[in-house]
């Protein structure tokens, strides 16, 4: 199987994965509240008998969740921005493409047999390109771009 076949299959599964998650929800319920959130900790659904402090709490929520995002991103801003990061990772990507290649080389056709002409190269798919595509896990996109992945 391709790299690329691979990389495709893996997008489909983690879109899969990450529809399903984002359906998950958890509830609980104590004596004058009940709540309701989805997996990502936000608040789906509020009920503390007044409507007025619920809509305060579901604000205050999404306040410290924002706040909570923003430092998550600088965290891994920092590790992004690490050369020895970016250098690996396209080392990696090199050589399981060079891997690729080299698996699918014959070295000698079969007796009573001639090596067809080499398949062109699939146009590679570039999700980046694709304007409806979302990946809410990636780097932020002015990391992707500074490192040449974007």
């Amino acid at each position: 199987m391709s790299v690329e076949r691979r990389f495709e299959e893996l997008g489909q599964k983690a879109r899969r994965v990450q529809e399903a998650v984002e359906q998950v929800r958890g509830c609980a319920t104590v004596p004058g509240v009940r709540i309701e959130v989805g997996a990502d900790g936000r608040i789906t659904g509020l009920d503390v008998g007044n409507p007025q402090l619920a809509q305060a709490i579901s604000e205050a929520h999404a306040r410290a969740l924002r706040h909570a995002g923003e430092q998550v991103g600088d965290l891994r801003r920092e590790l992004a921005d690490d050369p020895m990061v970016v250098s690996m990772t396209r080392r990696l990507l090199a050589e399981e493409v060079a891997a690729e290649a080299e698996s699918h080389t014959p070295t000698a056709a079969p007796p009573g047999r001639e090596l067809a002409a080499p398949l062109p190269e699939p146009e590679p798919f570039n999700e980046f390109e694709d304007p409806d595509y979302e990946n809410p896990y990636a780097l932020p996109p002015d990391v992707q771009r500074r490192y040449g992945l974007r």
